[in-house]
């Protein structure tokens, strides 16, 4: 099975740890979501399973074979072709094994039988020849169309150039590469930022359906209620995973925070006991031992 999994990751920006010690598991089954406050890192996360950023310590591991796609939540920009051809691209490794196989076929013509080679350029031939046919090379074109005109684009568009698009349309057609390029696992950064509703329902049924595993960063609740079973939350850079949708982690979540509140508040109130007996008993020799060991526990309180 496809995954990428990373263990004791961790990356400080100054004095500003964004991950410690994190851990997470992503495979062609995952369909999570990446929530925590703005600023918390999601991006750098994102950009760290993808393998476009080096933490500072921790390891990585991606299973032979798995293709992972990267959204980012801005700063697509296309230009010198066509909307329709600039989506092409998404098939540019699969155009690769096409012309790799077409060499070994060139091969094949010309070899002697008994050579010594042939078994082994056979093989590699049908292999390549499978994982083309697979891939839905031959059926790109109807397949760019369909995936174009789901994102908001009409069959007018498609022969305009590229370069004519505005940001959020240049946006448009990064994430239609990356659906395109029908990977084992999509990395998605604010997917529906730049959608209008109806664009925005049909990237959810697409995910819905889709094989493959996914995580998407996204402030839209109801749409990550309907495509997402898991939640990664990063919050002051800690990694924490919960199942269920998106609506549950957040019931749970704030009855962790109240919780948290009350412990806090009960805190409060022990530190204020402890420096009122330290500011009472500072200069009473009889106490001194009581407030040097009550010094000590308002150290060690986190």
């Amino acid at each position: 099975m496809a995954f990428v999994q990373f263990s004791g990751v961790s990356l400080a920006f100054g004095a500003r740890d964004i991950l410690r010690d994190a851990a997470l598991y992503l495979s062609s089954g995952t369909k999570a979501a990446l929530a925590g406050p703005n600023g918390a890192g999601k991006t750098t996360l994102l950009r760290i399973v993808a393998g476009l950023l080096p933490p500072d310590s921790g390891d990585r591991a991606v299973q032979k074979g798995t293709r992972v796609s990267y959204l980012p939540q801005t700063g697509a920009s296309y230009s010198g072709c066509t909307v329709f051809e600039e989506a092409e691209k998404a098939y540019a490794a699969v155009a690769a094994l096409v012309d790799e196989r077409d060499a070994i076929g060139g091969r094949l013509e010309s070899i002697r039988p008994g050579d010594p080679e042939l078994e082994g350029l056979l093989e590699t031939y049908h292999h390549l020849d499978e994982t083309i046919d697979g891939s839905g090379y031959w059926r790109r074109a109807d397949r760019i169309r369909e995936v174009l005109e789901g994102l908001g684009f009409i069959a007018g568009d498609l022969g305009r150039p590229v370069d004519n698009l505005s940001g959020g349309w240049q946006m448009r057609v990064a994430l239609a590469k990356v659906l395109l390029e029908n990977p084992d696992i999509m990395l998605l950064d604010e997917p529906t930022n730049y959608l209008d509703l109806e664009a925005r329902n049909w990237l959810e049924s697409y995910l819905q359906d889709f094989a493959g595993g996914f995580v998407v960063v996204s402030h839209d609740r109801s749409f990550l209620d309907s495509t997402v079973k898991e939640i990664y939350e990063l919050w002051n850079g800690k990694l924490t995973r919960y199942t269920g949708s998106y609506t549950a982690y957040e019931q749970r979540r704030a009855q962790e925070l109240e919780t948290l509140l009350k412990l806090w508040e009960a805190q409060q109130e022990e530190i204020a006991h402890l420096e009122d007996f330290i500011r009472r008993f500072r200069y009473k020799a009889s106490k001194a031992t009581q407030v040097q060991s009550r010094v000590k526990m308002l150290e060690k309180i986190e």
